[in-house]
């Protein structure tokens, strides 16, 4: 079965054609059922909701078109590593002529193109992240504004980049970036953002 239409509404027809309540759905999905009820009425879903719904419907036999959804239609299980967060919590992203072209990981699981990952290095993320972490993120990046209260990785005016969680700074257009276990920095104009997509423990990913 194949359908295109807004994405809440492909999610309600996906539930229905499963012939489950919202309840039933979101224990499908590793999810709550207030999350569900929020999908089908325009709450856009994580990431990895996503992947799970297009999985579910693979399941199923039900095609899950994506495509005039706002959503990626393409899924791979490959994804590029950009740099690395260091000690400092710094990403210190790769220089291509030196190591001749960006390396790829292969994951066990579809993710959209267009994602983008950093290999965390030491521990200042922790426990959040650990030492050769894969951190996965969408590489176009939203507005800051728009992820205040999310750990994302971010690009600050001067070239550095950091994964941190953003808040609100003292006045408009300047954010607060924050960890677990390192200091605060304050007052910063973020020039890129992008939420992280999701988290392999080094054990658990594999260099193609």
């Amino acid at each position: 079965m194949r359908w295109r239409m807004e994405l809440k509404v492909a999610i309600r027809r996906l539930r229905q054609l499963a012939g489950m309540t919202q309840h039933a759905f979101a224990d499908a999905l590793g999810t709550t059922q207030p999350t569900v009820s929020r999908w089908e009425t325009g709450s856009k879903p994580e990431f990895e909701h996503i992947a799970k719904l297009k999985s579910f419907a693979e399941e199923h036999n039900y095609e899950f078109d994506l495509s005039e959804t706002g959503w990626e239609t393409g899924w791979t299980q490959r994804v590029s590593i950009f740099g690395y967060v260091g000690a400092g919590a710094e990403v210190l992203p790769h220089n291509d002529s030196e190591h001749h072209g960006l390396d790829e990981v292969e994951v066990d699981f579809p993710i959209p193109e267009g994602t983008g990952a950093v290999i965390v290095r030491g521990e200042s993320q922790m426990p959040i992240f650990e030492d050769g972490d894969l951190i996965g993120y969408h590489k176009e990046g939203r507005p800051p504004a728009d992820l205040v209260g999310r750990m994302c990785i971010v690009r600050l005016a001067d070239g550095r980049m950091f994964i941190k969680k953003i808040k609100r700074g003292s006045g408009p257009g300047f954010f607060t970036l924050t960890s677990s276990n390192a200091a605060d920095i304050d007052d910063v104009v973020i020039e890129w953002a992008a939420p992280y997509r999701f988290r392999i423990p080094r054990e658990e990913w594999t260099r193609y």
